[in-house]
């Protein structure tokens, strides 16, 4: 008993310093994902055993490979008190020995959210005097933000023969081996102010168009320019919640009409919550926001090009915050108009004419205006700006824009905000370093052309950049 003992403590102890190892050497990006579990142990004795119930301690070294996933190596010591309570015949007694049980191997968890903690289902098989099974389900509690939580399973033990079926209970730790990521949005850069010689006076423009509005009669977008931003009432969510209510989902519905109608503009959804709660939880709480508008519009036939969401927590109320009336409108979904085309554009309106007008544009660079005498000379165009920058969101497993267009000399910014790890590499050879979420790399295109791109990581998510 004392060598089994000693050879399966030596076990833990080996899987321990393997976890101070990795903790010590992996690179800092990896160990925002690694965590290592030390659980004490109960398992409830087959009658088979001839022993009273085993207690012990288990301990896993994890990494989360995914919104969903972990994987984890695992060792576990397991000691059954011998039961002398049983008699082989009238005349004789049998007095059952201690039995110790450990040993490691290897298992995943499966969480039943795309979120750190909550339930999860747990499959592992360990190497002892034989394999060992075990399944069931866990459960992470959360203790914060920084990945440490309470864990709690209740699992199934057996034998690869099936022989012993026992109830097996861990409670113990979660304990991150570094840093959890925050999300980091650049801010845009703006763009450059240019001088804009007089013109001669052009013959009174048409019109405007209805302004970039939301009313109790529906979503105009016809006026609609780059910078604007529509706040979308009614589309608000109850306390501590993002999913749609049935209202909200009608009144998207009227933005997804709008949409339709100006198939030129891009835009932001930006999430808000009120003041309750920690700035760490109504982030994510607004991201959630964004998120679950975004999802619906995207469901309803906008493509995903169209459409980015942001968070931005309980940064910038509108309403007083000491009030449940003020809390209510801050919690809170707008829409802002990123991209919109410069040049005609054709509007339709219900019970009206389609119209067509010259939608705002970025100030043109100077030009000389032809000699009077000679109006069939032009002055020469001057030379336009490369763009300044813009910016490519890894989201959802899922580079957005897919395919970027820019002007020679623009310089493009990859945002990871996902929760898993991303490499950008470009057929030409050059690639980004791992991106763990909240990082960001940019790259200045010097040269026309059309550049694709993979992530290594999870070839399935492609995208291209043109460059013009």
């Amino acid at each position: 008993m004392t060598m089994h003992y000693r050879r399966y403590g030596l076990g833990l102890l080996t899987l321990a310093a393997g976890a101070t190892m990795f903790s010590a050497a992996a690179r800092a990006d990896w160990l925002e994902d690694a965590y290592i579990a030390p659980m004490a142990s109960y398992a409830i004795a087959d009658d088979d055993r001839h022993t009273k119930d085993g207690i012990g301690g288990t301990l896993g070294l994890g990494y989360r490979l995914s919104d969903r996933l972990e994987v984890e190596l695992r060792g576990m010591y397991l000691n059954y008190k011998g039961d002398g309570d049983h008699s082989c015949n009238l005349l004789l007694r049998c007095d059952y020995e201690d039995k110790d049980l450990g040993g490691g191997g290897f298992g995943a968890n499966l969480f039943l959210g795309p979120w750190y903690g909550g339930p999860y289902i747990h499959a592992d098989v360990m190497a002892t005097e034989k394999a060992y099974y075990h399944a069931g389900l866990g459960w992470d509690f959360s203790l914060n933000d920084s990945g440490w939580a309470v864990r709690a399973e209740a699992l199934l033990q057996t034998d690869a023969d099936w022989h012993y079926h026992e109830p097996l209970f861990n409670l113990g730790l979660r304990i991150p081996l570094g840093p959890r990521s925050k999300l980091v949005v650049p801010e845009p850069v703006p763009e450059p102010v240019r001088v804009v010689e007089p013109l001669p006076a052009p013959p009174p423009p048409p019109p405007p168009p209805a302004p970039c509005t939301m009313t109790d009669g529906g979503v105009d977008l016809s006026g609609c320019k780059t910078g604007d931003t529509v706040v979308l009432r009614g589309v608000n969510f109850e306390f501590d919640k993002w999913s749609l209510t049935l209202n909200a989902k009608g009144l998207l519905d009227l933005v997804v009409d709008a949409l339709n109608k100006r198939p030129d503009i891009k835009v932001e959804i930006d999430g808000h919550t009120d003041s309750k709660g920690s700035d760490a939880y109504n982030q994510k709480l607004s991201e959630r926001r964004a998120k679950s508008v975004r999802d619906y519009l995207q469901s309803k036939g906008i493509a995903v090009a169209r459409l980015t969401s942001h968070g931005f927590g309980e940064s910038q109320p509108i309403a007083d915050n000491t009030t449940d009336e003020g809390r209510a409108i801050n919690r809170r979904v707008e829409l802002k108009v990123v991209d919109a085309a410069a040049g005609p554009v054709t509007v339709e309106q219900e019970g009206a004419k389609a119209q067509t007008y010259d939608a705002p544009a970025a100030p043109a660079p100077a030009a000389e205006p032809a000699p009077a005498a000679e109006p069939a000379a032009a002055a020469a165009p001057a030379a336009a700006a490369p763009a300044t920058g813009s910016t490519v969101s890894i989201e959802n497993m899922a580079f957005g824009p897919g395919t970027l267009t820019v002007a020679v000399g623009t310089t493009v910014t990859f945002v990871n905000n996902d929760g898993s790890n991303h490499i950008v590499h470009f057929a030409d050879g050059q690639q980004s370093p791992r991106l763990a979420m909240g990082k960001s790399w940019s790259r200045t295109f010097t040269a026309p052309g059309e550049y694709a791109y993979a992530c290594t990581i999870h070839p399935t998510m492609t995208g291209k950049i043109i460059v013009q």
